[in-house]
């Protein structure tokens, strides 16, 4: 490659394309020995309100008080303090700015950490992080609540890098953008690489060097970007995503993200998870060569195929011409050597076919050919007849078999059975008809049972019997033979004469009709007069046995 191109010469957006110098910052954490500073007691009496807001009995207002606290936290206290401590109720709302509590066994206070701040921060906060603050402590006039306004923020016994990333790497690997499943293929023979690293850099020489001397015939698009410092990560990240979406522009098929070595705090920007994503969702392979052997980065573990160093990079995104030359002469030989052996090969299958004894006497073939015919021509009859008396021998059983099948035959054949169907059929509806003309038979003598004609007469019958049998049983049938049945005035039947009193007025009933008469007198059978024992009967709880009159 004898000079690399870049994306500004072929016509891009200019406000989109820019070049850098690597910048040369570099961020350190606080000094928590220098953040104390003297310890100063408030001077209470000349920090007094200025409106001087007092009532008649000499007490002041609230917002004075909160002022005066103010006042004497500003003289107790140096300008920022450190103070370490454990993370508890996090909370960022939309506004960015983060509000948590810092506490330890004994004790707790609130912190307050505004935008601009917490968006340098390398980690992301959490509950339980045991960090080391730089803060500033004041009230907070509205509630007049004491705080720590943090200004910066580590971790404690890790610092905020490598926190930091161990974060992020535990996010996008949940996510799956370290998967080997997704990663593409680096293409063997790109048309055009595509670089986005400092134009100034050593990497971009080596990287120059590596592409012209191994292939250059591949062309080179430089997107100049800042490797370290502020904003590097985001303008990384712009450049992927515009070499990305002109890749078919500029037949770029493959994307080298490089730098050379450094420090943590040097490489960070290629930890950011903004460069993270935008690699992880370039259609075109990305090769990865930042900082050396032993340094790793986010952006290494999101990319297609993660080289070494930015030298490494380069060779693995193009082949070797070297390789490929020895690999074509290899290749021409192992062809020269298998045209010779082919040639070879035909050569002695020719010298064969030479000394074959065609090419001495051509008609030889011919006249054994001739010969053989004639002797073919004088065989076929003999083999005709003999093929033809074979199969005379082979047709001659199945002659009785063909006239059994003949049609007339089956025909016979078939009469037969069928006459003898007919007469089986004839025999079956025979039986058939008497069994049904017997069942109808049966059926009739049922319905006619069942008529409901026939069932009333029956019952007729039955009722004529039962009421003979009850004529027969009633009592007045007995009357009609000469008995009677006499009652008590209030209709009782009399079974005894121990039953009534003298005086007492009973009915007879006849068979012809009744009469009512008055006792006189009650006598026994050997004609003594009877005294009642009717209620000394009913008092011994006797009872008589039933009549037949009941």
């Amino acid at each position: 490659m004898n000079a690399y191109k870049s994306i500004r010469a072929c016509n891009c957006d200019a406000k989109t394309i820019k070049s850098c110098t690597m910048s040369a910052r570099r961020k350190t954490l606080f000094n928590l020995a220098a953040a104390a500073g003297p310890n100063r007691k408030p001077d209470l009496k000349s920090e007094a309100p200025a409106n001087n807001e007092k009532s008649s009995t000499g007490a002041i207002s609230v917002s004075s008080c909160v002022k005066l606290i103010k006042n004497a936290l500003s003289n107790a206290f140096p300008e920022h303090i450190a103070v370490v401590g454990e993370i508890s109720n996090v909370s960022i709302p939309a506004s960015g700015h983060m509000y948590f509590s810092l506490k330890d066994s004994d004790s707790s206070i609130s912190a307050v950490m505004w935008k601009f701040a917490a968006r340098r921060l390398k980690f992301k906060p959490a509950n339980g992080m045991e960090v080391v603050i730089e803060a500033k402590p004041d009230v907070y006039d509205a509630q007049g609540k004491l705080q720590l306004y943090v200004e910066r923020m580590t971790p404690r016994g890790a610092g905020a890098l490598e926190v930091g990333f161990q974060q992020l790497q535990e996010k996008l690997r949940g996510e799956g953008l370290f998967d080997p499943a997704v990663k593409k293929s680096i293409p063997r023979f790109p048309r055009a690489v595509g670089i986005v690293t400092s134009a100034t850099g050593a990497a971009i020489r080596d990287i120059q060097r590596t592409l012209h001397q191994r292939f250059p015939s591949a062309k080179a698009y430089l997107f100049p970007a800042m490797v370290q410092g502020d904003g590097a990560a985001e303008e990384i990240a712009t450049a992927v995503k515009l070499l990305d979406k002109s890749a078919a522009k500029f037949q770029i098929d493959t994307i080298i993200v490089a730098r050379g070595g450094g420090s943590l705090e040097d490489l960070w920007a290629f930890n950011e998870e903004i460069l993270a994503r935008a690699v992880a969702a370039a259609d075109t392979p990305i090769i990865s060569g930042v900082g050396h052997e032993t340094d790793v980065t986010i952006c290494d573990m999101v990319a297609d195929f993660r080289a070494a160093t930015p030298t490494a990079a380069a060779e693995c995104a193009v082949a070797d011409k070297l390789e490929l030359a020895r690999g074509i002469a290899n290749l021409s030989a192992r062809l020269d050597q298998i045209t010779r052996d082919t040639v070879e090969r035909w050569k002695m299958q020719l010298d064969a076919i030479l000394r074959s004894a065609v090419f001495r006497d051509p008609t030889t073939p011919l006249r054994n050919s001739a010969q053989r015919v004639d002797e073919l021509s004088h065989r076929l009859p003999a083999a005709l007849q003999m093929r033809l008396s074979g199969a005379n021998r082979e047709l001659e059983p199945l002659i009785p078999r063909l006239m059994s099948l003949s049609p007339e035959r089956l025909c016979e054949r078939t009469r037969a059975k069928l006459d003898a169907m007919t007469s089986q059929l004839r025999w079956a509806l025979g039986k058939c008809s008497q069994t049904n003309g017997e069942r109808l038979g049966q059926l009739e003598s049922a319905l006619k049972v069942a008529n409901p004609a026939n069932r009333l007469k029956l019952a007729r019958q039955k009722i004529d019997a039962i009421a003979k049998h009850l004529t027969a049983m009633s009592y007045r049938s007995v009357l009609k033979r000469g008995f009677s049945v006499t009652r008590t005035a209030d209709g009782k039947i009399i079974r005894s004469a121990w039953n009534i009193n003298p005086y007492d007025v009973i009915e007879t009933e006849f068979a012809d009709g009744k009469t009512k008469s008055l006792v006189r007198k009650i006598e026994s059978p050997d004609g003594k007069e009877m005294k009642t024992k009717k209620q000394t009967r009913k008092n011994s709880g006797h009872e008589e046995s039933p009549s037949l009159f009941d």
